[in-house]
Order: structure tokens, then C-alpha cells, then sequence
């Protein structure tokens, strides 16, 4: 069975340190960080409304990868002579 899914890029902001600000090249500086968000939907028909609902959206719209997929079985076998 099929499944969908979205894979969502979110960015996270980290303030320096205040020495860093005064004193570059000391302390910690201010970096961003970025993490990925998979949403799997329960049909095609969730996943279509999502895609459409974010396309619409003129702020809040999310940047993402959509896929399809199918779950993995995974068998383990044990030989010996």
C-alpha cells in the first residue's frame, strides 16, 4: 500500500553571546540551524487538501519535498552448521 508523506525544512535562529557581539571572535556566535519535519498523511485525498492548503497560503507557507512511499518488511534469518 502506498503511503504520502511531506518532508518539511524548518530553520531555527540561535543568538550569540553578548561577548561575541562586543568582542568578535570571542564567545559564541549567532548561527542558524536547519532540521527536517516528516507529516505523514492517513490517504492521498489528506495529503492532496495539505499540498493545496499550503499552496494557498500567502505567509505561513511551508517549504517542503512531498513523496510517496511504501512501508519495509524486514526479515532476519540465522544459519548455522
Amino acid at each position: 500500500m502506498e503511503k504520502f508523506a511531506v518532508i518539511i525544512t524548518k530553520t531555527i535562529y540561535h543568538e550569540g553571546d553578548e561577548r561575541s557581539r562586543t568582542n568578535p571572535g570571542h564567545g559564541y556566535p549567532a548561527y542558524s540551524e536547519n532540521y527536517d519535519t516528516l507529516v505523514e498523511f492517513k490517504s492521498e485525498k489528506e495529503f492532496l487538501c495539505w499540498v493545496e492548503d499550503n499552496n494557498k497560503r500567502q505567509y505561513s507557507r511551508e517549504t517542503f519535498r512531498a513523496i510517496k512511499f511504501k512501508d519495509l518488511s524486514i526479515k532476519n534469518t540465522v544459519s548455522y552448521e
